[in-house]
């Protein structure tokens, strides 16, 4: 750097000022060009790996409910209020409108189908508010669900799949005041084998424990 300054001082000795800067553009503008990316690459580099947002602690997918942003909200103000979880560390989410075999709810967003096993498969989803049918429809894809087995799910009417309970029905917890099934069958909640945050999913189970 001190090399290019000392050769601009000599090239442009005896110039005036709009002389040096028609000079250094001139002769110089791609190393100026350079300085401008190399500075925008550190700055960049900072903020995101600097001030990146922390990943949620719990995330809960809402599948075939009413898109509903704000009753969403309203069960992460909730359920941080029960559980000390900062609800800005949380995500509940009802944009899932999916369709799959027969099923063809409104207001379907083709792009949820693809949102939601990505999430599953990168190990972002802790737990799942779905229809039986979605349920089945997702083993037949080769997901698979927690064994609640050892979790505390005293008061629950659990879900057995071949004789092991692998999820919670929805109709007699706290859960259901919130939400409304329109498909005629079991709604469940279950915990895809992929999530992480046991601890928070098991603090869930206690929030929506009648």
């Amino acid at each position: 750097m001190g090399h290019y300054i000392r050769e601009i001082r000599k090239n442009t000795a005896g110039m005036n000022r709009r002389e040096k800067g028609e000079y250094i553009l001139t002769y110089y503008w791609y190393h100026i060009l350079g300085m401008i990316g190399a500075i925008c690459l550190i700055l960049f580099l900072i903020i995101h790996f600097g001030f990146r947002e922390a990943p949620p602690l719990f995330t809960c997918a809402l599948v075939n409910q009413e898109i509903n942003f704000t009753r969403d909200e309203e069960i992460e103000k909730d359920f941080s209020a029960v559980s000390g979880i900062d609800e800005k560390r949380m995500e509940i989410n009802s944009d899932f409108n999916i369709a799959y075999g027969d099923i063809e709810p409104e207001g379907i967003n083709e792009s949820s189908y693809e949102k939601f096993f990505f999430k599953w498969q990168n190990g972002e989803l802790d737990a799942v508010v779905l229809p039986e049918s979605f349920y089945k429809y997702c083993e037949k894809l080769g997901g698979t669900f927690r064994n609640l087995e050892g979790w505390n799910t005293e008061g629950f009417t659990l879900y057995r799949d071949k004789g092991i309970a692998t999820a919670v029905e929805v109709e007699n917890t706290e859960l259901s005041g919130y939400l409304e099934n329109k498909t005629g069958e079991p709604l469940l909640l279950a915990f895809p084998d992929t999530g992480k945050n046991e601890e928070e999913c098991q603090a869930f189970l206690d929030f929506i424990r009648k």
